[in-house]
């Protein structure tokens, strides 16, 4: 279990995971066959990019965050559980993979809306908690279509 003292550890927290996902994403469409699929996975890494920016921003800015109430988020361990370090994933599994990565950013977000007291910071937190869960609706539709579909 993951314990944040203040502020700048959350953000930096989601940071490191931010850069971590850009990294998978990055290397899992070189891993693709289909355009479509390589073309998928870039363009959320691209995303996260822009969102590790914002993130960036919200630290220098400094956001009102009621620390005390952040002591376990409950999710830093849920990361570890999936294996991203697998090579050779199959399509489905790198779309399912994928799919449970951004359902635990979306919680992350999530839950650090609910702690923050500032209007904008909770404001940021749920544009976040948004684009997570809009990246995790394309990896659903593209399963839907391509794994469901073949099935």
């Amino acid at each position: 279990m993951k314990i944040f003292r203040n502020f700048k550890e959350i953000i930096d927290f989601a940071i490191e995971s931010e850069m971590d996902e850009i990294k998978f994403y990055s290397e899992l469409a070189e891993t693709m066959e289909r355009k479509n699929v390589k073309q998928l996975f870039r363009s959320i890494a691209l995303e996260k990019t822009a969102r590790m920016l914002q993130l960036e921003n919200m630290k220098e800015i400094g956001v009102l965050l009621d620390v005390e109430n952040v002591q376990d988020l409950k999710i830093a361990g849920s990361f570890s559980e999936i294996d991203y370090t697998k090579k050779n994933l199959s399509y489905q599994e790198a779309l399912i993979i994928a799919m449970n990565k951004e359902k635990e950013k979306f919680i992350l977000y999530q839950e650090l809306a609910d702690w923050t007291s500032d209007k904008v910071g909770k404001q940021t937190f749920m544009s976040l908690a948004n684009q997570e869960a809009r990246q995790k609706l394309k990896l659903e539709i593209e399963y839907d279509e391509f794994i469901l579909f073949d099935n």
